[in-house]
């Protein structure tokens, strides 16, 4: 049991220990997860930007947006089967973007976060990109638009000109992109985090005219031609 102060209080009495508090610690162990981080060519010691992206819809999207340029793979994450969780681009000498694979689970984030934490703290700025499902977002007043975006952002970061909204309560953010942010926050780092709710489950021509604004502004590159495929789902049609 942990007080409102932090510190951890042991019960008077065994007989108060939940019987799963006995295991819990073994569990954890046994289950814990292992990343390990393999870069083919030395960091720098200081770069202008980190771009993190994390949400399927967004990462196809991105690549055909930026790695059909000079983009370079410098940086590959992996579990302890050998899978790639996370990809690292250098998009240019003062740039980086990582990718959050879809099949890393987002309860590991802080994980995650850890092992990138050197380059957080090399990095001058630091921009998340998220996308989530619209019914994910909790408001009395939705935008009937087939996207939007919100933002959150640490005390260091200049927003004095970002018309985009702030995310709302009671809604929450999960993953890599709020680990990030929230380490940006404790040390100190300009960051900002970029929540693109969609209404579909693929990223077509008009829910990404949001994020086309944000990239054209925050991308320290020109963006490649992207070509969207047909939205299989805006048809109305159920085929079995």
């Amino acid at each position: 049991m942990v007080s409102h102060f932090g510190e951890v209080i042991f019960p008077s009495s065994r007989a108060f220990w939940d019987d799963e508090d006995e295991y819990e610690l073994t569990d954890n162990t046994e289950n814990s997860l292992k990343l390990y981080v393999c870069w083919s060519k030395a960091k720098l010691k200081c770069i202008q930007k980190l771009i993190v992206i994390e949400g399927d819809p967004l990462i196809s999207f991105m690549e055909q947006c930026l790695c059909s340029s000079k983009m370079e793979e410098v940086c590959i994450i992996e579990n302890e089967n050998h899978k790639r969780v996370s990809v690292i681009y250098e998009i240019n000498k003062q740039a980086y973007m990582c990718i959050v694979l879809p099949q890393f689970d987002t309860k590991n984030a802080g994980k995650l976060v850890n092992k990138i934490y050197d380059l957080l703290l090399s990095s001058e700025n630091v921009i998340s990109i998220v996308c989530r499902h619209i019914s994910q977002f909790q408001n009395t007043s939705i935008p009937d638009t087939p996207s939007f975006l919100r933002i959150l952002a640490t005390t260091t970061a200049n927003v004095t000109k970002c018309e985009i909204k702030p995310l709302e309560q009671p809604n929450i953010v999960f993953g890599v992109g709020a680990g990030v942010l929230s380490y940006a926050e404790l040390m100190g780092i300009p960051a900002k985090l970029y929540i693109l709710y969609i209404d579909s489950f693929v990223l077509d021509s008009k829910c990404a005219e949001p994020i086309l604004q944000v990239l054209t502004e925050e991308m320290p590159c020109k963006l490649q031609p992207h070509k969207f495929t047909e939205n299989p789902f805006s048809k109305g049609n159920l085929y079995m």
